[in-house]
């Protein structure tokens, strides 16, 4: 195992342990419980794609890791939409048919990647040696999802930023500052980089997901400067 992906499993797994403590620290605040969400999904992506630099079976990347990685990679990202609603207090105006719909496109994709409809890459061994190959189409989709949803949770917060006091203003400066560096780095190595079969920097985008979990999580949940609304 190299040190890559040591790095990787162990600031996955750290990235879990975060979120329990944020999780045990208010387990009834919403807040909380999504930020414990996203990084539960994160953490877990993480550890996907620790397996995927790793294994080296063509089998268990085809059936299982590659459908583990995109699924939580889909639940992290609706994990932090919703965290956007809910942070730093709740936002009462989305009618029932958007949130229902916020669910059900994330269900259908998961549904449609387990079941092997979507096969967003197709992994293959040559010489001893394991090659990824993006099926473009059905990344897209992904990739599309993936943008929308975090752009979308973005633009919420940024407006609870403009609306809020001067208190509330630094939680949500974290979280934005840390969505943007997401946005950046994870969407280009992991999202924008990999549509186009660009697999060498791939391995950055957990420890990016990471950092910016960490820190974001530290400095609003565990070591706060105000307490949030619920």
């Amino acid at each position: 195992m190299d040190l890559q992906n040591i790095i990787i499993f162990s600031i996955s797994l750290l990235t879990i342990f975060l979120g329990i403590l944020v999780l045990i620290k208010n387990h009834k605040n919403p807040s909380n419980i999504w930020y414990f969400l996203m990084c539960l999904s994160g953490g877990v992506w993480g550890v996907t794609k620790f397996f995927q630099f790793s294994v080296i079976n063509e089998y268990y990347h085809n059936f299982f890791i590659n459908k583990l990685a995109y699924v939580f990679g889909i639940l992290a990202a609706l994990s932090y939409l919703i965290l956007s609603y809910f942070f730093p207090y709740k936002n009462k105006k989305y009618s029932k048919k958007i949130f229902i719909s916020i669910y059900i496109i994330p269900i259908v994709l998961i549904s449609l990647i387990v079941s092997g409809v979507l096969k967003m890459q197709d992994s293959f061994i040559i010489e001893g040696l394991l090659y990824r190959e993006v099926i473009f189409f059905d990344f897209l989709i992904f990739a599309v999802y993936f943008f929308i949803y975090v752009f979308a949770g973005f633009l919420i917060l940024l407006k609870k930023y403009f609306l809020v006091d001067t208190t509330n203003k630094i939680q949500i400066k974290y979280l934005l500052l840390a969505t943007m560096g997401n946005f950046i780095t994870v969407g280009t190595v992991s999202i924008i980089l990999v549509l186009f079969n660009i697999f060498d920097y791939d391995w950055l985008g957990p420890i990016f997901l990471s950092i910016n979990f960490l820190v974001a999580g530290y400095l609003i949940f565990i070591k706060p400067r105000m307490v949030t609304k619920v």
